[in-house]
């Protein structure tokens, strides 16, 4: 090998393999050859105590982090649940460390240069924040058994747990207001079109 290309030439000691390199054992010494082993049958078994490793670090169930819902209906909602948790604290933070106090100077830009009619505003602190009360939701979470998420919605509201209008946008993202404006446009229609008996 040049010497140019070798990467530790001042150490004589060092051996380095180049082009074309014949090395000569000593009495005794034998060659062994690289065997990688792969594929190893015991690859799938590594990744997955890797990936449960890293979703401890990360609060999320290696189920979640690797999409692989392969046990009962129970484990994986339990899974999703887990995962679930860290979600809602993590968009919990975002809202109310970064949404919340960017939309409350915006309304206040908005009102103190007369684009917004805010009546007692600046004049009440509990005005203000009646004004600037708000409900942040994300993206809805996903459904193992839409059924049965549904159904537990029903529950949740009809014991007062919950409202529709969270139970809405939890469950699809949507806004319940919206759906009820839009029902009583579609009803409409059915009776009109003498279609309200249709199941």
């Amino acid at each position: 090998m040049a010497e140019d290309e070798q990467v530790d030439k001042d150490n004589e000691h060092s051996y380095e393999l180049g082009h074309g390199t014949i090395l000569e054992l000593d009495a005794g010494q034998k060659m062994k050859e690289i065997n990688p082993g792969r594929a190893n049958t015991g690859f799938d078994l590594f990744v997955k105590a890797v990936a449960k490793q890293i979703g401890a670090a990360i609060e999320l169930p290696y189920e979640v982090l690797l999409s692989t819902f392969e046990k009962s209906y129970s484990a994986s909602r339990a899974a999703l649940l887990e995962a679930w948790k860290m979600f809602r604290a993590r968009r919990t933070w975002m809202a109310r460390d970064f949404c919340q106090p960017i939309y409350e100077m915006f309304l206040t830009e908005a009102v103190a240069s007369g684009r917004i009619n805010a009546p007692g505003f600046f004049l009440d602190k509990r005005i203000r924040a009646a004004y600037c009360k708000a409900e942040w939701y994300g993206p809805s979470q996903g459904q193992l058994d839409p059924l049965k998420e549904v159904m537990a919605s029903a529950k949740k509201v009809e014991y007062g747990f919950s409202t529709f209008s969270r139970e809405t946008a939890e469950l699809t993202g949507m806004n319940w207001d919206h759906n009820c404006a839009r029902r009583e446009v579609e009803n409409r229609k059915l009776k009109e079109g003498g279609l309200d008996n249709a199941k």
